[in-house]
């Protein structure tokens, strides 16, 4: 009696164990497969990664972003300033005057 409870546990297990390989070997062809379609995403991107640059004497299209800089002007930089942390809102114009007067002072500009 005991080597048929033994016998019909060892083939239980036998049984779960070669699902569990094949439920295993299922996730890795699907893991596989979606490697191999991101890998190909990645290939066909190829020069369309690269940034675009406009040539020269171009006018910009109707709708179509300028850079930042190009709308500010090259000669103002922008310094980070600290914020107010305490009730009252931003600071005045005259506490960011002093403030901007430090950040040119040292120079730590971004």
């Amino acid at each position: 009696m005991a080597d048929e409870t033994l016998r019909s546990i060892y083939s239980a297990a036998d049984e779960t164990i070669a699902q569990l390989d094949q439920l295993n070997r299922l996730s890795s062809e699907r893991m596989l497969t979606h490697r191999q379609s991101l890998d190909a995403a990645t290939a066909r991107l190829g020069d369309s990664s690269l940034p675009f640059v406009e040539t020269m004497g171009a006018e910009p299209a109707m709708g179509s972003a300028e850079p930042a800089m190009a709308r500010r002007g090259a000669a103002e930089p922008y310094y980070a300033l600290p914020q107010r942390t305490t009730h009252g809102g931003p600071f005045g114009p005259a506490v960011r005057a002093k403030l901007l007067a430090a950040a040119l002072a040292k120079d730590t500009r971004w």
